[in-house]
């Protein structure tokens, strides 16, 4: 049997999603990335974490040409079992963005310790104020996406789009916020059954080099929204710079760069500017992806909120004698002071 639903897409921020020619329009590879990408927090406990166990799994639902044949000899190839069509794939028409007022960056030396808090979280698809590669699309912007899938997967499924109705987020610098998405299904509360099957205390977490759970400790899930609301997405987006180079600045470099060995704010995400890693595995082309995101979602009276989440795992590149544990640790204190704020998904008041 095959069970659908019909469900209503809305950004609360611009997305940058690109076709062949790199210009702005709505798409389903992204979508689908993004439901595989969530589907393996779901299914994740399932298969006790045993990532083998879950590309298997995954690779017979959504596709995969790399299976190897069975006892029987039969073939395991497969397209995709779950199939998706979107109401329109319009393009996108936002090309630009009025620069929001400078915001304190205590180490950016050379502009005056001041920096355009959008160029900030959307380096790379934003170059003072222009979307480089064409439109964005706008925040705003609602599409329609039918789904389809088989009905034995119907519980992984359901708690996929659930988790990416809390923290979905599409396209270029979506970790930074961009591109926030809402499917308009449950809001977002500690206790509600669908994320507490998705929490793993942190240090098991970092255990593992992969991201497949949200984070938990002895204060909660590691969520956090703002205290305020805000009437637009600009200003929601300079509250998240803010906080991002608040949370980053907090960990000091031990001189200048490039360094011989990694330091604690290179488990953070990497490359870092003006502070690379001269290390073996880390050269030039290493990557290390934010493991705290950001999203945008709506509350009441068309405001905004801003909400930030931690996906913790194991750094898959040589860290020496840097304690993971004690750096997040760090950082969730950071986010925990009621100077930053926000507030603990489920803290009391």
């Amino acid at each position: 049997m095959i069970q659908q639903k019909h469900l209503q897409l809305r950004l609360h921020s611009p997305a940058f999603l690109g076709d062949a020619h790199q210009s702005g329009v709505w798409r389903t590879p992204p979508i689908k990335a993004l439901l595989r990408e969530w589907w393996r927090v779901a299914a994740a406990p399932e298969s006790n974490y045993e990532y083998r166990l879950l590309r298997e799994t995954e690779g017979l639902l959504f596709g995969n040409a790399w299976l190897e044949k069975d006892a029987d000899q039969n073939s395991r190839y497969c397209k995709s079992k779950v199939r998706m069509a979107l109401e329109h794939w319009d393009e996108g028409k936002l090309r630009k963005h009025e620069p929001l007022g400078k915001i304190d960056h205590p180490e950016a030396e050379r502009a005056g310790r001041k920096v355009e808090p959008l160029n900030y979280l959307g380096y790379g698809p934003i170059d003072r104020g222009q979307f480089k590669n064409g439109a964005a699309l706008q925040a705003g912007e609602t599409n329609t996406l039918d789904l389809a899938w088989p009905a034995e997967d119907a519980n992984a499924i359901t708690q996929t789009l659930q988790l990416i109705d809390w923290f979905g987020t599409l396209g270029g610098r979506s970790r930074n916020g961009w591109g926030s998405l809402s499917l308009g299904l449950d809001p977002l509360t500690a206790d509600h059954a669908q994320l507490s099957a998705v929490l793993r205390e942190l240090k098991q977490c970092l255990k593992m080099d992969w991201p497949h759970a949200l984070g938990s400790d002895s204060n909660g899930p590691l969520v956090w929204e703002s205290v305020n609301t805000f009437s637009d997405w600009q200003s929601a987006m300079r509250f998240l710079a803010s906080t991002k180079i608040g949370f980053r600045t907090s960990l000091k470099f031990e001189g200048g760069g490039p360094h011989r060995k990694p330091q604690e704010r290179h488990v953070l995400a990497y490359p870092v500017t003006n502070h690379a890693v001269q290390a073996t595995d880390w050269g030039g082309n290493a990557r290390l992806a934010n493991q705290i995101r950001f999203k945008l979602f709506s509350v009441a009276d068309n405001k905004l909120k801003a909400r930030i989440y931690h996906t913790p795992h194991r750094s898959p590149l040589a860290i020496g004698n840097i304690d993971e544990l004690d750096v997040w640790q760090c950082i969730h204190r950071w986010l925990d002071d009621p100077q930053s704020k926000l507030s603990r998904l489920g803290a009391k008041p």
